[in-house]
């Protein structure tokens, strides 16, 4: 009976000592409470804020793609086009302010800009944004394009030596895999034989001719070959 009484004793001093703790201290517990509480809201908050704001990117980068297509059916002479060109630059570098360096929707951003100006024919700031793409999205599909269409644009501003850089990335970086390789090896093979290097012309036709067999670019690549040997 007396064991019981001390265990009791010593379960009330505890409770005692408890109580004494919270009187003491329940300022400062109350502060702990109120920071643990904001902490947990703003947590909430920048959630929520970074999902509006990654979606509001990704509304944009939607309407910038549909802006570009509207161009594409305007009459390149009239006022309306020249204002939503303007509209389409301010848009566009605004977006790229705002986003991170490789991600979708900087890549994206950058590609419908190089084609807006190739698009404008301003070949050299077509390339200036494709070679954007190449670097940030390299490895992706976004990056064999815009090596193709760098190119493209090099080729148009009549540089054959930077086109032909370009077309040799292609097949460097991504080998057989992107979609624009047969093509890029085609015309850098086409560039080879219009500077009158046949030797490379040749290698470059046949590697073409080896590699994509039965293509488009490997018949027109053999096509090639019978004329040049």
């Amino acid at each position: 009976m007396k064991e019981k009484d001390k265990k009791l004793t010593a379960s009330e001093r505890m409770a005692a000592r408890t109580e004494g703790f919270f009187a003491r201290n329940y300022k400062l517990i109350a502060i702990i409470v109120a920071i643990i509480l904001v902490l947990c809201i703003g947590i909430g908050i920048w959630s929520l804020v970074s999902s509006n704001s990654k979606e509001s990117i990704a509304d944009s980068v939607y309407f910038l793609e549909k802006d570009y297509s509207n161009l594409l059916l305007m009459d390149v002479e009239s006022a309306e086009y020249t204002s939503a060109c303007n509209e389409f630059v301010v848009e566009g570098q605004r977006i790229l302010s705002e986003v991170k360096a490789g991600d979708y929707a900087s890549l994206k951003t950058n590609y419908l800009m190089g084609m807006f100006y190739f698009l404008n024919e301003d070949w050299n700031t077509a390339i200036g944004y494709f070679d954007t793409v190449a670097q940030e999205g390299s490895g992706t599909y976004f990056g064999s394009l815009a090596l193709a269409n760098a190119a493209a644009s090099a080729e148009n501003a009549g540089d054959q030596d930077a086109a032909l850089a370009y077309y040799n990335r292609i097949w460097d970086d991504y080998a057989d895999e992107a979609p624009e390789s047969p093509k890029a090896l085609f015309n850098a093979a086409r560039i080879y034989e219009s500077q009158g290097d046949i030797e490379l012309a040749v290698a470059t036709y046949s590697q073409l001719a080896d590699e994509f067999v039965g293509s488009e670019y490997g018949q027109l690549a053999e096509a090639r070959l019978i004329v040049l040997e």
